[in-house]
């Protein structure tokens, strides 16, 4: 059994999706469909324009375009995985590609999402802990509570574990985590995403997805919020709380494995889940697919 994983924010990059847009007119396609529904260039963004590219409000759109157009080629060339799985942003890439969102609807939702995280993120930061396990480090977010708010927000790996919260319980945490041997590394993104500190975002991010139209997926979707499977009767609550809620990645790898799933397939730019899943279970198969001869090994 297989699964197709969706890159999150942080891995979009200049160029990315090029070689399949230049190559494929079913990916040519969805760039002009994401442009047509979005009212701006999706090749010149995804090609071109670094700085908007780094852009919370663009990064997602464009993330989402380039995971679609790519797994639409896989699906026309008679690939068919048995779940599919994101982080993040990935999620809603995954919920697109298994056709429960309308492509264009989807890419316009998440440039409102992404434009709401920006301007609504609550004051703070996250850091990045490696190198000590969740027990011990929410051991050390409870004790940094004394100072500010801080939580776990991606459970990534065992021991590769990202936290959320305001700058001075962060900075404590920092000093704790070396303490027990760890390392830690401050993220550059631009508020505490996936904690209670993103409340005002979700909140407005709820009536966006009023009337949205929903359909039963075509494949089974890991949900990052519960590590279970994404249904339709509860969409709008899920990616509600997908903005306040921790990333449960390594439950949905366990998931994914526990229902027989052998092969994960990282769809999107570099390989930071293909590493994940390697770190949670080392006895599973990981690739990426960024390049047309990944698509042909795969094939």
């Amino acid at each position: 059994m297989s699964a197709i994983m969706f890159s999150g924010q942080g891995a979009q990059k200049i160029g990315m999706g090029k070689e399949f847009y230049d190559a494929f007119a079913i990916c040519r396609a969805s760039f002009d469909e994401a442009s047509e529904a979005l009212g701006f260039d999706m090749p010149k963004l995804c090609f071109e324009e670094k700085e908007l590219l780094s852009r919370t409000e663009y990064a997602q759109p464009a993330l989402l375009t380039v995971g679609v157009a790519i797994y639409r080629r896989l699906s026309e060339c008679g690939f068919s995985p048995d779940v599919l799985m994101g982080l993040s942003l990935g999620e809603y890439t995954a919920i697109t590609a298994a056709d429960a969102f309308d492509f264009a609807d989807a890419v316009r939702l998440v440039h409102k999402r992404g434009r709401l995280m920006t301007e609504l993120a609550g004051d703070g930061g996250m850091l990045a802990s490696i190198g000590v396990n969740k027990d011990v480090l929410e051991d050390i977010c409870k004790k940094a509570n004394e100072i500010g708010f801080v939580a776990c927000a991606n459970y990534n790996t065992y021991e590769q574990i990202v936290l959320s919260g305001e700058h001075d319980a962060l900075d404590a945490c920092a000093v704790e985590i070396k303490n027990v041997g760890g390392k830690a590394m401050p993220l550059k993104v631009s508020g505490p995403f996936h904690s209670s500190l993103m409340s005002d975002a979700s909140e407005k991010f709820s009536y966006e997805m009023a009337g949205l139209s929903v359909k039963k997926p075509a494949l089974p979707i890991i949900s990052n919020v519960d590590a279970d499977f994404f249904c339709i009767e509860r969409y709008a609550d899920v990616l509600t709380r997908h903005m306040t809620s921790p990333v449960l990645w390594t439950k949905c790898v366990e998931k994914a494995i526990s229902m027989g799933v052998t092969s994960f397939i990282e769809i999107g730019n570099g390989k930071t889940l293909v590493n994940f899943v390697k770190k949670i279970n080392g006895s599973v198969n990981a690739l990426a697919l960024e390049s047309i001869k990944d698509l042909e090994e795969i094939l």
